[in-house]
C-alpha cells in the first residue's frame, strides 16, 4: 500500500513528459515546418496590394501653356474585416461624403472581399473630416485627377477622361495609349488599430506617361469662341463651329464649337466636335471643286448666260440668289451663280468633276488624329442622277465636314498639295521629345491652277458675294455659301432653314492662314457673305496682328 504515492507520482511525471513533448513537437512544427504558412497569414492580416496608375501626361500647347494636367486628390476605401458595425460604419459616411448608404453596404458585404471603394477622388478637407472620425478600417491612397486650367476653352477638342484617368473622348481618347501612365504595385500595410493605412514603396515601380505638345494655340483659340459666340447670340443660331489652319502643313491652331442653348445646359454639345463629326451640305463653297477642275482645262470660257436667275435641269429648275444674264467666268465665281457654275461643270464634264472632287478629299476622311471623324457623302459617279451632274457641283447632293472644305481651300492657298490636317506635335518624355509624323502632303493642283484659283477666291471678297472677309490692304481670298438645308419629313429642301457657310485665307508666303466658318440655322439672315464673311473678317484680323504670325 506504500507504493501508491509512488505510482501516482511517476504517472503524473510521465504524463506531464507526454504532454512537455507533444508541445514541443508542435513547436517544432510551427517554427520550422509551417513557418512559411503563418508568414504568409501575417502578411495577409497587415498587408495589401493594390494597384496605381502612373500619374498621365500632359497637354501643351504650341505656345507651352498647359491644357490638361493630372493633380493630386484622396480616395477612401475600406476594409471589412475590421468593420464591426457594417451599418453604422456606412450611415457615418454616407452622410459625410453624400454616397448612397444601401450600395456602400452592399460593397462591405461582398465576401472575401478586403479592399472596398468607398469614394475615390475627394478632396483634402473631406479628407480631413473622415481622419477625425477615427472609424477603425478606414484608409486613403492618393490618386491623380484630370485638371483642365482653361475650363471649357478647348472641351470640344481636349475630350475627357474616366475616373481611371483613361481617354474616353477626344485628344485624350486618340492619344491615350501615350499620355497614360504605366501601372505599378504597391503594399498598403496597416498598423496595429487598423485605423490608418500606409502605402509601402512600389513592388512594381509605375511610370508617367508622356507630355503631348499639341497645334493649338490658346490665344487664337479664345478670340475663335469669343466671336463664334456673339454671331450665334447675334443671328439666334443654333450653332456653329470654327476651324483655323495653316494651310502650309496642316496644323489646326484653333478649333470651336458652340451652341445657342449655353454650354452648360447642353453638356453633349459642350464637348461634341462638330467641326469634325457634323456632315452637312456645304452650298456655294463647294464650287471651289468646279472652279479649279475649269481652270485645270487650259481652256478658254466665253461669255456664260445664267438665264436671268432660273434655269430649267433635268428633274427640278436651278436659280440663282439674283438675276443675271450674260457673266465672265471669273464673275460666275464671285457673283455665285448656280446656274452659271452649273453650265460650267457640264463643260468640264461630270466624270472629271467627281475625280477633281475625290482628288480634293471628298468622300474619304481628312486622317486628323481626333476620333469619329465623317467621311462625307459622295455617290459614285456611276450612280449620279441627270440632276445631280447640275447640283453636286453647287454643293448640293453632296455632304461634307467642315475640316474637309477648309483642307480643300488649303490647296488653293498653299500652291497645290493636299495636307493632313493634325492637332498632335510632338510626345515628350524622360526630357525627350519627338515629332509625330504624319502623312507627307501630295500635289494634286499645278502651281499654275492654284495660283489662278486664288486669284478669283480673291476676287470674290474684293468685288463679290465676300466682301464683308476684305481686310484693308491683306490679300485675303474666299468663297461665300448659303445651303438650304433638306427636310427629311417633307422630303424637300426647307424654306426658312439654312447653314451659311464662308471659308476664306489670308494669303501670306511665310504662312497661309485658312480659315472655315459654317453657322447653322440663322435668323436674322441666313447669307454666308452677311452671317460668316464678318465672323471670318474678325478672327482673320485678330491673328495677322498676332506677333507669332509676324
Amino acid at each position: 500500500m506504500k507504493k501508491k504515492p509512488f505510482f501516482r507520482f511517476d504517472t503524473i511525471y510521465l504524463l506531464f513528459v507526454f504532454l512537455f513533448l507533444i508541445l514541443f513537437v508542435k513547436i517544432i512544427s510551427l517554427q520550422i515546418y509551417r513557418q512559411d504558412f503563418f508568414d504568409q497569414l501575417a502578411k495577409e492580416q497587415h498587408y495589401g496590394l493594390f494597384q496605381i496608375q502612373g500619374k498621365r501626361g500632359k497637354i501643351i500647347d504650341s505656345n507651352r501653356d498647359v491644357l490638361a494636367k493630372s493633380i493630386y486628390f484622396y480616395s477612401v476605401f475600406a476594409d471589412p474585416l475590421f468593420v464591426d458595425n457594417k451599418n453604422k460604419f456606412a450611415e457615418i459616411l454616407s452622410t459625410k461624403l453624400n454616397i448612397s448608404k444601401e450600395r456602400l453596404i452592399g460593397r462591405l458585404n461582398k465576401k472575401k472581399r478586403r479592399f472596398v471603394w468607398v469614394k475615390r477622388k475627394i478632396n483634402w478637407k473631406q479628407k480631413k473630416d473622415i481622419e477625425n472620425l477615427n472609424l477603425a478600417g478606414v484608409g486613403f491612397i492618393r490618386e491623380n485627377q484630370r485638371f483642365y486650367p482653361e475650363k471649357s476653352l478647348f472641351s470640344s477638342v481636349l475630350g475627357i477622361v474616366d475616373i481611371d484617368n483613361n481617354g474616353l473622348e477626344g485628344i485624350e481618347l486618340y492619344y491615350d495609349q501615350y499620355l497614360r501612365g504605366k501601372k505599378g504595385w504597391a503594399r498598403v500595410l496597416r498598423d496595429s488599430t487598423s485605423q490608418h493605412l500606409i502605402l509601402t514603396p512600389s513592388l512594381v515601380e509605375l511610370q508617367k506617361g508622356a507630355d503631348l505638345v499639341v497645334t493649338l494655340d490658346t490665344r487664337i483659340q479664345y478670340w475663335v469662341k469669343q466671336y463664334l459666340k456673339e454671331t450665334i447670340k447675334k443671328y439666334r443660331a443654333k450653332k456653329g463651329s470654327v476651324v483655323v489652319m495653316n494651310a502650309q502643313n496642316g496644323e489646326i491652331l484653333a478649333l470651336a464649337n458652340s451652341n445657342s442653348s449655353g454650354l452648360n445646359n447642353d453638356k453633349f454639345y459642350f464637348r461634341k466636335n462638330s467641326a469634325v463629326t457634323d456632315m452637312f451640305e456645304p452650298g456655294s463653297v463647294f464650287k471651289v471643286v468646279t472652279l479649279a477642275a475649269a481652270i485645270s482645262q487650259k481652256r478658254s470660257f466665253d461669255k456664260i448666260d445664267c438665264e436671268q436667275g432660273r434655269f430649267k435641269i433635268p428633274g427640278t429648275v436651278l436659280n440663282d440668289w439674283r438675276p443675271y444674264g450674260d457673266l465672265s467666268f471669273q464673275e460666275v465665281f464671285y457673283k455665285s451663280s448656280n446656274i452659271g457654275v452649273a453650265k460650267i461643270a457640264t463643260t468640264v464634264g461630270y466624270k472629271k468633276i467627281y475625280n477633281y472632287i475625290k482628288k480634293m478629299g471628298f468622300g474619304q476622311k481628312t486622317g486628323i488624329d481626333f476620333p469619329g471623324e465623317s467621311q462625307g457623302r459622295l455617290m459614285h459617279v456611276d450612280k449620279w442622277s441627270k440632276t445631280a451632274r447640275y447640283i453636286v457641283p453647287i454643293g448640293q447632293g453632296i455632304g461634307v465636314n467642315l475640316l474637309q472644305l477648309v483642307r480643300a481651300f488649303a490647296v488653293i492657298a498653299n500652291g497645290g498639295d493636299l495636307v493632313t490636317p493634325h492637332l498632335g506635335k510632338e510626345l515628350c518624355a524622360k526630357g525627350l521629345c519627338r515629332a509625330i509624323e504624319y502623312d507627307r502632303k501630295k500635289n494634286i493642283l499645278s502651281a499654275r491652277v492654284a495660283n489662278q484659283a486664288k486669284r478669283v477666291l480673291i476676287k470674290v471678297v474684293e468685288q463679290g458675294t465676300g466682301k464683308r472677309a476684305k481686310i484693308d490692304e491683306e490679300r485675303i481670298g474666299g468663297k461665300t455659301g448659303t445651303a438650304q438645308k433638306f427636310d427629311s419629313k417633307l422630303g424637300r429642301y426647307s424654306s426658312s432653314k439654312y447653314r451659311a457657310n464662308f471659308i476664306g485665307f489670308i494669303d501670306s508666303s511665310k504662312k497661309p492662314i485658312v480659315i472655315g466658318v459654317t453657322i447653322d440655322e440663322p435668323k436674322r439672315s441666313h447669307f454666308g457673305g452677311v452671317v460668316a464673311a464678318p465672323l471670318f473678317k474678325k478672327i482673320a484680323k485678330k491673328i495677322i496682328s498676332y506677333e507669332l504670325f509676324k
